[in-house]
């Protein structure tokens, strides 16, 4: 069992952050390996290198690990407007990889810095495209990293989430099911670890709309968030010059990165014909199945939003 060796600045934040031991590592995986095939409700990919980011997302904690699996595969099956017709020649998902929306940038203050990830969050027409549908790209560009990116996986991400352009029509999007189903993925599906969250260029209607998202946030994800009053300010804890051209750094443009993302989900096509057939089997699962009412019900009341 091979899997790709990391540069020694990640290996140090591994056995530091994450207790990682290189040498129990393919044990790790074969013991998750061995876990899945008693699981009769769980179809999941079974490539090691994939099995590793999620060892590591959990910090080698194999209980973790088997619970993040199975979340995983449990939310997406369960959110078919997120994880349905992934295929990248779609066009609808070829208009919106034009858009930019969600962009890991290449480079980093250190080198054993966590990664960045840029999200032009209100960027889309909100007449022509809906907020799940942009989600659903970022999240195939998040699957490309967990299994492509050892610095996301080993060191987490600072999240710069650029909110220029954000109106009334975007707000009208964002009902308190549709935010938790999104954040009940981000925070629960996937097994990486965010740093940090910072928001600028903010609307005058962040407030009303970032308070639904914080009522699904756990306090460790609520914590991380800043919002920043000027770009300036995000320079603190982001450098600037790790930033893309089009915000000062000495990063690629944004049009460049976003024709390398869109190119990188084109080349991987085939990952996400195949991630299709991966998911859970409700009546398969050993004691009560779960619903999507479960998952993503939304408890309380919610006074209707009203936009001025």
């Amino acid at each position: 069992m091979s899997f790709r060796e990391l540069p020694e600045d990640l290996k140090s934040v591994a056995k530091s952050e994450l207790n990682e031991d290189e040498t129990l590592l393919g044990k790790d995986v074969n013991h998750i390996l061995d876990w899945l095939k008693k699981q009769p409700h769980i179809n999941a990919r079974k490539d090691p290198q994939w099995l590793v980011g999620f060892l590591r997302g959990c910090k080698h904690s194999l209980e973790r690990t088997k619970e993040k699996i199975d979340a995983y595969y449990t939310i997406r099956t369960h959110l078919p407007e997120l994880f349905a017709d992934r295929d990248p020649k779609s066009s609808r998902i070829q208009e919106i990889l034009d858009l930019g929306t969600y962009l890991p940038l290449p480079l980093t203050d250190k080198p054993d810095s966590p990664r960045i990830v840029l999200i032009r969050g209100a960027i889309y027409d909100p007449n022509k495209y809906t907020f799940l549908e942009i989600f659903t790209v970022n999240f195939m560009i998040m699957d490309l990293l967990l299994l492509e990116d050892d610095r996301l996986d080993v060191a987490g991400q600072d999240t710069l989430l650029d909110l220029t352009g954000g109106r009334v029509e975007h707000v009208s999007q964002f009902s308190p099911t549709v935010i938790k189903k999104v954040v009940t993925c981000f925070q629960d599906a996937y097994p990486i670890r965010t740093k940090s969250l910072h928001f600028i260029n903010t609307p005058t209607t962040f407030d009303l709309v970032f308070a639904i998202f914080k009522r699904f946030m756990k306090d460790k994800l609520r914590q991380r968030i800043k919002v920043h009053s000027t770009v300036d300010k995000v320079y603190d804890y982001i450098p600037k010059q790790v930033l893309p051209s089009d915000y000062g750094g000495d990063g690629p443009s944004v049009a460049k990165l976003t024709s390398h993302w869109k190119q990188k989900v084109l080349d991987n096509r085939e990952f996400f014909l195949e991630d299709a057939k991966f998911g859970v089997t409700e009546s398969k699962r050993p004691g009560k199945p779960i619903s999507g009412a479960d998952l993503f019900g939304v408890e309380g009341s919610f006074k209707q939003l009203s936009i001025d």
